[in-house]
């Protein structure tokens, strides 16, 4: 193991390293897959990473296994229905019938996941929102007991559940009886029973400027951040080549949704024809509004090309 302080020109990748807290990293270097810059694994092992999801475990895997391509956790565990089995042995499945809704989820996120997992904190993130940038890990996020990406449209902005890191001490409070009303599980920790959480057990919650470099989902990134959520940002968070391979395995009804709506003009605005034509197909297959709407949407990418703008075809 090698102990450093970020930024003292330590590590493999220079630069890429930088802040100014120490840090624990796992020896032996990575490889950035978009900078293509060297750095050492992320030492998290008093870490949980921990995945809910009954309906798309497989999409959950691959983001759990992007995460554990840049860091080391104390356990990975994934929540699924029975049956399902992880491809990769570092993920520990666990089996369960008794998530089937969204109040379900938000039930056993707010009530259940203690039990689940054993870290001191545990990086929640779901199958679409995985871990971006370890170099923009700041042990500033562990002196607080809830952090995610803001809400740029809510009095409370810190923070989004898509991908969040929650310590022992929130998890334990969150048994509390008084917190009953569970669904949305963000919201209800963030905004419902945040005063309850911070007066009755000194919960506290990331400061605004943290949380923008935690993670990202509803504004745009000003800056490198740990993590993100939301498949509507995939074309912020995945390489051209990834992203391609993604969508071409996607299920269709993944890419007949609202996200991915907002995906595909996200990527004709920044010139990634290639893969809006994997959202484009499926869309085409839905009900009539739907093939209007994409019959529309053809257009725009078809001026844009007119005009010059021929993007990674």
């Amino acid at each position: 193991m090698v102990t450093g302080r970020k930024g003292d020109g330590a590590w493999p990748g220079g630069p890429y390293l930088t802040g100014r807290d120490w840090v624990t990293l796992r020896a032996g270097p990575k490889q950035h897959p978009h900078s293509g810059a060297f750095y050492l694994k992320l030492d998290l092992s008093t870490l949980s990473l921990a995945c809910v999801d009954t309906l798309h475990p497989e999409l959950a895997v691959q983001a759990m296994m992007r995460c554990l391509q840049h860091a080391r956790f104390g356990e990975a565990k994934l929540l699924t229905r029975p049956g399902f089995r992880s491809p990769d042995p570092r993920i520990e499945v666990v089996n369960t019938s008794a998530i089937n809704s969204r109040d379900t989820y938000s039930a056993f996120m707010v009530k259940e996941l203690g039990q689940l997992c054993s870290g001191s904190h545990v990086l929640v993130v779901q199958w679409d929102g995985f871990l971006l940038d370890p170099s923009a890990w700041d042990p500033a996020f562990l002196d607080y007991d809830y952090i995610g990406a803001p809400w740029p449209h809510r009095a409370e902005p810190v923070g989004n559940g898509g991908f969040s890191l929650r310590s022992r001490r929130l998890l334990e409070a969150l048994a509390d009886p008084e917190i009953r009303e569970l669904h949305p599980e963000d919201a209800c920790i963030c905004e419902r029973y945040r005063a309850l959480l911070e007066s009755r057990h000194g919960i506290r919650f990331a400061p605004l400027e943290l949380a923008r470099r935690f993670a990202f989902e509803l504004e745009p990134p000003k800056g490198p951040t740990f993590g993100f959520h939301g498949l509507f940002n995939f074309h912020r968070a995945l390489p051209d080549d990834s992203l391609n391979t993604w969508l071409a395995a996607a299920p269709a009804p993944l890419l007949m949704s609202v996200p991915a709506r907002r995906l595909l003009k996200n990527l004709i605005r920044s010139n990634q024809h290639a893969a809006a034509r994997h959202i484009l197909r499926a869309r085409g297959e839905g009900p009539l509004p739907m093939k209007l709407d994409t019959f529309k949407l053809n257009g725009v990418l078809a001026l844009r090309r007119w005009r010059g703008q021929d993007g990674n075809d």
